[in-house]
């Protein structure tokens, strides 16, 4: 049988924890989806224009196509009278118009239609005044200059061929999306999700929607947890609560290492007289990569190595399950779908209000962040007690409390990390 190893070494700080999560995660595979399936899906590769865009010079007004040398010294007092020869739509090609550009003449045009070869501005329709020539044909009046490339778009202007638009590593959104279909891309290579099995612990849990008998609780974390993990891109398999048994946790442990690349538990990790899952861990094979974290709260959050895959133990009080997540499990599943980008981004912002609870860790307390003109405002969310869940409904940060027995005080300048995605 296993010994549970209880080697100081086995702590970590925050950032070290992450490091030994994420330093011999190894590269996820790639796959291809439908451009429609992309959508929060990660880049396996770089994407470079396969040609220019716009692929051709286009009007980005309404308005009339002329030379901009037929404009000079233009002004009220002395209009130009243009002829117009022809019109040109969205989707016509500018090879339908066959009228020679001219000094004098003009092309009625809309936004996106493409600039017959000759004309070198746009005038938009507003700054015209419509009317007939001597012969009855439509001519137009403009009472200003025309500065050569006015409103045109020319080819390659957003993007010329060859050019690198999106890295490899970056999550797929709208404007990514946009970006692909401007393109005409109907597929796209992406990593692959990990799959991630969630196990909640403890004989008080019960799923929603069973009924609640005196001493339980229903099951919040492991729903939290999931649906946290699927924002950020990864398969879940979640499964029902076991309860504090060594046996049934190994054999929970054994069936999730079988099914997925990472296992998450939630509850029984702390030193109490029915926290198996430490002990589970090991039994079944697991190296400790780190049994106690520095921080407050979800000190006994832990990790283990199982070959290639990896168990995260995560408190089973809401407030430190939360703060495991966002500070532990964000970046080691977004290293795991191959975001680039993984790494917390920490700010630094202004406390509004004292946090005076000392802690001999680092604390790190759910808060609300607002940006007020030049600096960030952060405000300590009320209630924010450890076994609370109503504090999460505001919560957009997590905001770091120095070790010590002061807390931190009103005006005080504190780091925090943003929750979002």
């Amino acid at each position: 049988m296993s010994v549970l190893h209880t080697d100081q070494s086995l702590s970590a700080s925050v950032s070290i924890a992450v490091m030994k999560m994420t330093k011999d995660m190894k590269e996820p595979t790639n796959e291809t989806v439908p451009l429609e399936d992309c959508l929060s899906r990660v880049l396996a590769n770089d994407f470079e224009g396969p040609f220019s865009l716009p692929p051709f010079r286009r009007a980005a007004m309404d308005g009339y196509a002329v030379c901009a040398a037929s404009s000079a010294g233009a002004c009220k007092e002395r209009p130009v009278q243009l002829q117009v020869r022809s019109e040109i739509r969205p989707g016509q090609s500018e090879s339908n118009n066959e009228t020679e550009p001219g000094l004098l003449t003009a092309v009625r045009i809309f936004t996106g239609a493409p600039v017959p070869a000759g004309y070198d501005a746009i005038i938009m329709q507003e700054a015209v005044q419509e009317r007939k020539d001597m012969l009855g044909f439509p001519s137009i009046q403009i009472d200003r200059a025309c500065p050569k490339g006015q409103h045109i778009a020319e080819k390659g202007e957003d993007v010329p061929k060859g050019m690198k638009v999106l890295y490899r590593g970056t999550a797929v959104k709208a404007k990514e999306i946009a970006i692909l279909a401007s393109f005409g891309k109907t597929e796209v290579h992406v990593f692959k999700k990990p799959s991630v099995t969630i196990i909640p612990v403890g004989d008080e849990l019960v799923l929603p929607g069973e009924s609640l008998q005196s001493g339980q609780i229903y099951d919040a974390n492991s729903f939290m947890v999931g649906a946290r993990l699927r924002e950020l891109g990864a398969a879940v398999i979640r499964k029902a609560p076991v309860p504090d048994c060594r046996k049934t946790i190994e054999d929970a442990l054994r069936s999730a290492l079988e099914q997925s690349d990472l296992i998450v538990t939630t509850g029984g990790v702390s030193v109490g007289d029915y926290d198996f899952v430490k002990l589970a861990a090991e039994s079944v094979g697991g190296e400790p990569l780190f049994t106690k974290v520095v921080m407050r709260p979800g000190t006994p959050t832990s990790a283990y190595r199982f070959g290639t895959k990896l168990l995260i133990c995560l408190s089973g009080n809401p407030s430190a399950c939360f703060a495991g997540v966002e500070l532990l499990l964000r970046p080691t599943i977004l290293k795991a779908v191959g975001r680039s980008d993984y790494r917390s981004e920490w700010m630094e912002g202004r406390l509004i209000e004292a946090i005076a609870k000392p802690s001999p860790y680092p604390r790190y307390a759910r808060a609300f962040v607002y940006r007020a003109e030049r600096e960030w405002m952060v405000e300590p969310l009320h209630h924010d007690k450890s076994g609370n869940v109503a504090a999460f409904a505001r919560a957009n940060a997590i905001v770091q409390i120095p070790a010590g027995g002061a807390g931190a005080s009103a005006g005080q300048e504190v780091r925090f990390v943003s929750i979002m995605i």
